[in-house]
């Protein structure tokens, strides 16, 4: 037999002899699994190559059928077999079995609402030096976590080891005292240091109606705002205000531009 009549499928009964039924059964996979590679490839445009090029798939190598039946609307696919059915949940689950789904697709994860605050916490965890604790500390003791993180770029640079000709020590500069005070141990520690910091901050800003002069008292000391009536009249605490409230401004921008350029994806995915 020709090499094109092999090609073409034009076998003769001597040509061959069936040995056992698994050779129908090996043929059949392999037959299987070539059409669902084509149908994910056909249905990868429409954003549906998951929902049933898994179990197209998974039918190719015998997997209990059970256990890859999907509900898309009113049409359910089992295996690789289409058929019309009654309106299902609206979950989309594709598989229905737990130990597939524990699996597959992790049901422990939870979809996150789209929120300002969801993005803000994201860019902090990703983009900030510590900033998982800034942005926690900060929503603790009701703080902007910008402003926080601006403090603590202002006082140490991110440096937790940071140790000023004043004792004042770590991310945010705190006198051993003070910490003690807070609760903190060791201000060398960075969650410590800033849970310290910020509790102390917060407690100017009550203590102190305007947020400079909080500021100001955690830069210059209580004392010293109290004896001048507002912010001391010293070069440095006034170069510290404007550093922090730059160094805020610009985390807020970075974080609205962050914002603003996930809302313009999402529009974009949903529009399609």
């Amino acid at each position: 037999m020709t090499h094109a009549e092999r090609r073409q499928g034009k076998w003769r009964r001597a040509d061959y002899r069936l040995i056992c039924d698994c050779q129908v059964h090996a043929q059949r996979q392999r037959t299987i699994w070539r059409r669902s590679i084509t149908a994910v490839s056909r249905l990868r445009a429409k954003g549906i190559a998951l929902l049933v090029g898994v179990p197209l798939a998974l039918g190719a190598l015998q997997l209990p059928t059970e256990a890859m039946n999907v509900s898309l609307g009113g049409t359910i696919l089992t295996g690789t077999f289409f058929s019309e059915a009654h309106e299902t949940d609206n979950d989309f689950a594709i598989f229905t079995t737990p130990r597939m789904r524990e699996q597959f697709l992790n049901p422990g994860v939870t979809p996150t609402r789209f929120t300002l605050d969801r993005v803000k916490e994201q860019f902090f965890d990703e983009n900030v030096p510590y900033g998982s604790i800034i942005y926690r500390e900060a929503v603790r003791n009701n703080l902007s976590p910008e402003l926080v993180a601006a403090v603590i770029e202002s006082e140490s640079d991110f440096r937790p080891r940071l140790v000023s000709n004043k004792n004042a020590l770590g991310l945010m500069q705190i006198i051993p005292e003070t910490g003690r005070l807070m609760g903190a141990e060791d201000l060398f520690n960075p969650a410590q240091n800033v849970a310290a910091g910020t509790k102390y901050l917060r407690y100017l800003f009550d203590r102190f109606p305007d947020q400079r002069l909080a500021l100001a008292a955690y830069n210059a000391g209580e004392g010293n705002v109290e004896k001048f009536g507002g912010i001391p009249p010293f070069a440095e605490t006034q170069n510290y205000l404007r550093r922090v409230n730059m160094r805020t401004s610009q985390y807020r921008q970075r974080v609205r531009g962050t914002f603003l350029a996930s809302v313009r994806i999402q529009n974009s995915l949903v529009l399609r």
